[in-house]
């Protein structure tokens, strides 16, 4: 079973709302996910998980419309998505009553739910945010029946005010893969189980590093993850730099010098 994990999206932010560039960032943030979009068609994915805060605040119809045309253009593969605290379901969220293509499934629940798909033997858990913070830990004592079918869990959360995890736990639980969002930066908390895809698009300046989505590959027979890369997406990178400078400096010799200094990286 082939899938791509990511998340974080936050489609509709327009981050450095205060600089110039800003509504270039925040089309950057849609052409990205479009191109995991055309990604997961290029590699025919089984599955993409999409672990929360696919938007950045309440969506509006046309969004909805927006990202369910993409999901339509990826027929042969299964999207699953949960909602997370920027994007939770209120009583009168859009999404309780949108129409989503074929192969979208939306476990729109506060509690743990499951899907099944038969043809790929695969069972994905997880549940949506209701509220801004969830501070009990629901998934420290998680139950799943032991069965021959390759078991996923989607989670948000990993700080005290958003659903508390117990890491050690969770690498003993009987899950293939554990696909979480929340934390912005990409990170793999445990090699051959679970990982963080981190926001594809960095949206402030503290978010650092070069960010993306992750693939990976689980094996039908063991039901064990066999692959797992990490994907860097990204159409820009924030990086922190020191330039020293005096009074004798230059607007075009600092800007020289910040120049080489990226290169330099």
């Amino acid at each position: 079973m082939k899938f791509i994990h990511t998340g974080d999206i936050h489609w509709g932010m327009s981050p450095d709302s205060d600089k110039p560039w800003s509504r270039e960032r925040s089309r950057d943030i849609r052409d990205t996910f479009t191109a995991i979009i055309a990604k997961a068609k290029e590699l025919r994915v089984d599955c993409l998980f999409i672990a929360g805060d696919l938007f950045h605040r309440q969506p509006l119809l046309r969004d909805l419309k927006e990202v369910n045309y993409l999901f339509s253009t990826i027929p042969q593969t299964q999207v699953i998505i949960i909602a997370g605290n920027h994007d939770r379901i209120r009583k009168n969220s859009a999404v309780l009553s949108f129409s989503w293509a074929s192969n979208v499934t939306f476990l729109e629940s506060e509690d743990v739910s499951s899907v099944y798909f038969e043809d790929i033997n695969t069972e994905v858990y997880g549940f949506s945010y209701h509220t801004t913070e969830i501070k009990k830990p629901l998934l420290e004592d998680i139950q799943v029946p032991l069965n021959n079918r390759i078991q996923i869990l989607m989670a948000h959360g990993g700080d005290a005010s958003h659903l508390p995890l117990n890491f050690n736990s969770l690498e003993l639980s009987p899950f293939s893969y554990i696909a979480l969002g929340h934390i912005h930066k990409p990170q793999v908390i445990s090699e051959d189980k679970m990982a963080y895809c981190g926001s594809p698009e960095p949206l402030d300046l503290t978010e650092t590093g070069i960010h993306g989505y992750f693939t990976g590959e689980i094996h039908p027979v063991t039901r064990k993850l066999t692959h797992l890369e990490f994907v860097p997406a990204a159409s820009l990178q924030y990086m922190p730099l020191a330039v020293n400078v005096s009074k004798e400096t230059t607007n075009g010799e600092l800007a020289d010098r910040i120049e080489a200094e990226i290169k330099k990286r």
